[in-house]
């Protein structure tokens, strides 16, 4: 494939994950009176702005895999991970079925187990070698939907396809945030810093 062909493909699959992030052909509900939120302190927008982490990078490199029945999803997307060395990557898009789901739902310690067939609604996240942070959602058989915290376990039904953007100019690692969640939470980097 020349270099024209792939720069097209390349745009139209930039513009159907564009179409799918905005719903377009997909029927919206209408939208509900916004709940009262809780107050902000006064300066909420430079405490924001404290945390903000943004760099550039000169483009994106996507990386496309297909996993097989009975591959575990969450170790295949760490293997790859780790086989490629990415060290900052977000998760552009993933379908497929599974036959057994383990996710942990919010706030809770353990994670819940359920076997029968499921479709991946979305996974979303980031990924690095040697961390993640990824959320799952799925329909079970008669359509109703679970979702959580992606762990070990979740095994694939027919297929696996992810798609992961490589983000070069930079890198993720997790560092305990002390005044925060008191969890170990995303940190960006240059690709060039040697911090951590």
């Amino acid at each position: 494939m020349n270099l024209t062909a792939k720069k097209a493909k390349l745009i139209v699959m930039n513009a159907a994950i564009l179409a799918l992030g905005l719903g377009v052909g997909a029927q919206q509900p209408a939208p509900r009176a916004p709940e009262k939120a809780a107050a902000k302190p006064a300066d909420w927008t430079q405490q924001m702005a404290a945390r903000d982490e943004a760099l550039e990078t000169d483009h994106m490199r996507i990386h496309i895999f297909r996993l097989r029945p009975g591959d575990d999803l969450l170790e295949s997307i760490r293997a790859y991970t780790s086989a490629h060395h990415l060290q900052a990557a977000v998760v552009l898009t993933a379908v497929g079925s599974l036959t057994h789901a383990s996710i942990r739902y919010a706030n809770q310690p353990d994670t819940s187990q359920s076997s029968g067939h499921f479709e991946i609604v979305s996974l979303v996240g980031t990924v690095e070698e040697g961390g993640e942070h990824l959320h799952l959602s799925l329909a079970a058989e008669n359509g109703t939907m679970i979702g959580g915290h992606l762990v070990p376990g979740c095994k694939i039904y027919t297929t696996g396809e992810i798609v992961l953007g490589e983000l070069p100019g930079a890198r993720f690692t997790r560092e305990l945030d002390k005044e925060g969640s008191g969890w170990e939470e995303l940190k960006v980097y240059s690709a060039g810093d040697k911090e951590k």
